[in-house]
């Protein structure tokens, strides 16, 4: 049996290799693709955890510092073992519906049908391998992922268990795209132009006539999510922990935590007689290093809603993707980084922009924005553990201007709204 596993195996990397001798242009354009490179994702992260002017690729981050006596220090430990695991090269973590091919055949799979193979867009299975939970793609689906207690298990099967997780979490089941409910696909939108960078897909590609009949002049420069969007993932001040220790029973009711190779380990550990030592895989190096990286956010919402301006002109919605509060307890005991959120005065967080995938027919309703005091008050200040601060470091965007305020807020709004009120009834 490992004999023919192993012949299989090698199999797969050949066919993945064999693409390239016809597709040697399009392998190039790909390599060059955030997909690949993750080039983005990768230096914000290390820029906000104190890298200063970080410009690296999964191919060329550094390996894990020996020495980690600052949150710096912890930064490519922490992508390599907990954030790149998701990449063309790696088959699975242990999620159940993230296996995939490795390389090529991560996103494209040849279909055989008697004797010859059929040319076929990407499956979505595939996007959703790597794109869930908090990555754009099981949101079509009106996927909306759990907290991670165990007390979020719900509902049980009526054979008394739990049902299987998808993609390591469970979830909340919402409304789903528009799109999705029509039996578009991901490939329906997004071709192999717009995943590599070189085009971007667009509403209005579709969309014309809608844009030009439906939509109010002073909205043009709104971007069709921003107000289309039914819901979206806001999750807040992910804590992350690296711990050297063999310290597991407070992780009793926590084993769920979108990670499938931890999720197998804790379950592992706590179930063991013997001590079983904290470690966990460099998914880059594909080798086992000491210490474990757990995780959980602060809260999750959806009904939270900012806008910002994106470089393009369009009023966008953004979200905290990059907020950390980070901790490391060394092989003594001794606690190295303790519960760091802010470097010099400065929070450890970045706000993207955001184009949620769960748009709906009917837009949301003026107030939502108008009298969103998230968006209004430029001097909120946080009161009680579910109240938010204005974002301090927006990426790829700024923030609303105080003209754009004031109009939001200014009486030929109200007149409008007005009209609208009067007219409606």
């Amino acid at each position: 049996m490992f004999k023919i596993a192993v012949i299989f195996l090698f199999s797969i990397s050949l066919f993945a290799k064999s693409c390239i001798d016809c597709h040697q242009k399009d392998a190039n354009r790909c390599k060059h693709s955030i997909h690949y490179t993750l080039k983005k994702a990768i230096n914000i992260t290390r820029e906000i955890w104190g890298v200063k002017d970080s410009n690296v690729t999964y191919q060329t981050i550094p390996l894990s510092k020996k020495s980690l006596k600052s949150v710096s220090d912890l930064v490519d430990d922490f992508l390599r073992r907990k954030c790149l695991k998701c990449h063309v090269s790696i088959k699975s973590s242990g999620e159940r519906g993230m296996k995939r091919g490795k390389n090529c055949l991560a996103c494209h799979t040849k279909h055989q049908i008697g004797g010859e193979f059929k040319k076929s867009k990407t499956p979505m299975k595939k996007c959703l391998s790597c794109h869930n939970k908090e990555f754009i793609g099981t949101d079509y689906k009106g996927l909306f992922p759990k907290d991670y207690d165990k007390s979020y298990r719900a509902p049980l099967t009526k054979d008394g268990f739990f049902p299987p997780q998808k993609y390591g979490i469970d979830f909340h089941h919402l409304s789903q795209d528009i799109h999705f409910k029509k039996g578009l696909t991901c490939a329906s939108c997004h071709s192999f132009k717009d995943m590599i960078g070189e085009k971007k897909v667009q509403c209005i590609d579709c969309h014309k006539q809608i844009a030009k009949k439906n939509h109010p002049n002073y909205h043009k420069n709104i971007s069709c999510v921003a107000c289309h969007s039914s819901w979206g993932v806001y999750s807040y001040e992910l804590s992350v922990f690296r711990d050297d220790i063999a310290d597991y029973k407070k992780w009793k009711n926590l084993t769920l935590q979108e990670d499938g190779y931890l999720k197998n380990f804790l379950k592992r550990a706590l179930k063991s007689k013997k001590k079983i030592a904290p470690k966990m895989p460099d998914w880059v190096l594909k080798k086992m290093k000491r210490g474990i990286w757990y995780s959980g956010y602060r809260y999750r919402r959806w009904e939270d809603l900012y806008l910002a301006n994106s470089k393009d002109g369009k009023v966008v919605l953004i979200r905290p993707l990059f907020q950390y509060r980070i901790s490391y307890r060394d092989k003594n005991g001794k606690m190295i980084v303790d519960d760091k959120s802010g470097i010099a005065g400065k929070k450890i967080e970045g706000w993207v922009p955001y184009y949620p995938h769960t748009i709906g027919k009917y837009a949301k309703s003026c107030e939502e924005c108008h009298v969103n005091p998230l968006i209004m008050d430029k001097n909120r200040k946080t009161q009680g553990v579910l109240s938010l601060k204005k974002p301090e470091n927006i990426i790829g965007a700024k923030s609303l201007t105080k003209e754009q305020i004031e109009k939001m807020s200014s009486k030929k709004y109200k007149l409008i709204r007005a009209k609208m009120f009067f007219n409606h009834y």
